[in-house]
């Protein structure tokens, strides 16, 4: 049983009585009161209340005007135990105020008045999947640190993470927590003002300053949360630094894709969930926290859905290319149930278009995937932007060399590049991985997307794909002399990484919009390399695509030792992948006269010893050994 001033609240019956007699209100209303009562006095705002009452429901703010009207009817004289604060929510008053209360909280009390507030949380909706250890560790830096910064890409969940880590440590804070959203506000005044309202000031009228709210916080021992500070990064970091310099019982916690930088402040960056591997089995992919969210709230609109084991494998593909950001695998699941998990699989590579329709009452930039990146991008200056559209090229993990040579040009030199890779870790739309003593950067697949829909936008794609290829083709050739199958272990390794940005290349290249001649120069530097890793299949049917466009392009466009080293690859791979054996033979015979003294040293003894496996093949075993001896 909850008292609620004279009136007493029985969760259990679900009923609402007043000195023994009962009061009749629909269910709507008992839900919206119950959730009142459990906040103990502290904020509610309406989309909570939304959330909490109509959970899976879309429902126009009307209609929770239609519930707190009866309500409060209800509750006939004491209807101001509801209180309502303009553009900030509801509260429960345990007691009902006076008219003289009532006029004195609207004209503002006196300075530094806190109101009777514990807190404001948002109320948390969902389970957290995988962050229990997450939530702890960040416990530990509160206890250490004046202020705590998690810092993250969009989307991958910081709010949901702060608001869970404030209530697992509100109990230390006998002043409250306040939460303080700052994502709709750009100025000074309306962050401060934020700020305020979040930690139930009552100032006077006059220009608020940090050090105003300092001071009327004074010696509270409070937690302040600044949730989605990116866009007010300087303002935030002024207040978080004067509030911790003044208030040596107040800690801060603020999320945000970049740091404050300031000097009290700890970071924590926050990781995507975790994803199954490539090979994992039915049961281990169940145990990833990024397939437990996707099919949590998939189900949560179709119960059966992804229930056989093929299913599941598919979406643990998807969240494995989703790279584990929560917003992605929300948005995605809500998809899932209108196309199929395979269905969603396949329109990935559109994802921009299709990962839509987030939560209706979340921020603008948090209802679809490209929004969310909208939010990042215009946060950039023009030569961070440049840089970012132009590393889209990459397919994979890139060093800052390899960024220069691609990214860079008369306008953007290599110490633009290098500062602009800087500026995009901070801001956490590069992740940066450590081997050993070697430094790489990666673009998430979704960024990826989003970079290279922009380097299309602006006019820069055939411009930086041309100088990728040509990157990627001195790269092979150079690492990859044609000279036998001695090659170094770390030029097989260092291969294995360049392998996914040649193949973008080199489907760019042979498409429409490419340059043949670029293809074709890529994939006779890439075929050596090729074969030593026994892609063979592979290797064949790049190079046929290599020949079919050498035969289209004017007679010596391309060198003479690119030719051989694709017809010589050719020969190889057609011995071992599609018959006839005879065709074989036919190509090593052309081969070989094709090369001249210039080539003789190499690929002439190749063609020979090739035309010799070829004729022994065949069964031809005197030709074979008449081919040795030309």
């Amino acid at each position: 049983m909850t008292q609620i001033g004279r009136f007493e609240l029985d969760l259990e019956m679900r009923t609402l009585s007043c000195s023994g007699e009962q009061i009749h209100i629909g269910a709507r209303a008992f839900d919206i009161l119950a959730l009142l009562a459990s906040m103990r006095g502290r904020l509610v705002t309406k989309d909570e209340l939304i959330r909490y009452v109509w959970p899976h429901t879309i429902v126009e703010e009307n209609n929770l005007q239609v519930h707190l009207s009866t309500l409060r009817k209800a509750l006939g004289t004491d209807r101001n135990l509801i209180m309502t604060l303009p553009g900030r929510g509801y509260q429960l008053a345990q007691n009902p105020p006076d008219m003289a209360q009532s006029k004195a909280a609207n004209s503002g009390g006196t300075q530094g008045t806190l109101q009777p507030l514990a807190g404001n949380l948002p109320l948390q909706t969902g389970e957290l999947f995988g962050r229990e250890a997450v939530i702890h560790d960040i416990a530990g830096m509160l206890e250490q640190a004046y202020a705590v910064t998690l810092v993250g890409a969009g989307g991958i969940g910081k709010t949901c993470l702060a608001v869970a880590v404030a209530r697992h440590v509100a109990n230390h804070f006998p002043d409250g927590v306040h939460f303080a959203a700052l994502g709709a506000h750009s100025s000074t005044s309306a962050v401060l003002n934020a700020v305020a309202n979040a930690c139930g000031l009552a100032l006077p009228d006059g220009s608020l300053t940090s050090a105003r709210i300092a001071r009327a916080l004074g010696g509270k021992r409070c937690l302040v949360v600044l949730d989605n500070a990116e866009h007010v990064i300087e303002i935030v970091a002024e207040l978080a630094e004067t509030l911790t310099c003044h208030c040596p019982n107040l800690q801060v916690m603020t999320t945000s894709r970049e740091p404050l930088r300031i000097a009290v402040e700890t970071v924590f960056r926050v990781s995507p969930l975790d994803v199954p591997s490539i090979d994992a089995q039915c049961e281990d992919v169940l145990a990833h926290s990024a397939v437990r969210l996707f099919l949590h709230r998939a189900r949560a609109l179709q119960p059966d859905f992804a229930k056989d084991t093929t299913s599941v494998s598919l979406v643990g593909e998807v969240c494995r290319r989703l790279d584990g950001m929560p917003l992605a695998i929300e948005l995605a699941a809500a998809r899932a149930t209108t196309f199929g998990i395979d269905g969603l699989r396949r329109r990935l590579d559109d994802r921009l278009k299709v990962l839509t329709g987030g939560c209706r009452n979340a921020l603008p930039r948090h209802q679809t995937l490209r929004a969310t990146f909208d939010w990042s991008y215009a946060l950039l200056d023009q030569a961070t932007r440049t840089v970012f559209r132009r590393l889209s090229r990459f397919a994979d993990r890139f060093s800052l060399e390899d960024a220069c040579s691609v990214a860079g040009d008369d306008w953007i030199d290599p110490m633009l590049v290098v500062m602009s890779i800087s500026e995009l870790t901070e801001k956490s739309l590069l992740m940066v991985e450590f081997e050993g003593t070697l430094t790489r950067y990666r673009l998430a697949e979704s960024t990826r997307a989003y970079a290279r829909e922009k380097l299309h936008d602006e006019g820069e794609e055939q411009r930086i794909s041309a100088a990728h290829a040509r990157w990627l083709q001195q790269r092979f050739a150079t690492q990859w002399q044609c000279a036998g199958n001695l090659v170094s272990r770390d030029a097989r390794d260092a291969m294995r990484n360049d392998l996914d940005d040649a193949r973008s290349a080199l489907d760019w290249a042979f498409s429409p919009n490419g340059d043949e001649r670029l293809g074709v120069e890529l994939t006779g530097a890439l075929a050596e390399p090729l074969l030593a890793q026994s892609l063979t299949q592979e290797c064949c049917t790049r190079v046929g695509v290599a020949l079919e466009a050498l035969e289209r392009l004017p007679k010596g466009s391309v060198e003479i030792v690119c030719e051989l080293r694709l017809h010589t690859a050719f020969a190889m791979t057609l011995l071992f992948t599609r018959g006839p054996v005879t065709d074989a033979c036919r190509l090593w015979l052309e081969e070989l006269t094709r090369v001249t003294e210039e080539y003789d040293d190499v690929v002439e003894a190749r063609a020979m010893l090739g035309l010799f496996n070829a004729m022994l093949n065949a069964g031809r075993i005197h030709a074979s050994t008449k081919a040795l001896l030309r």
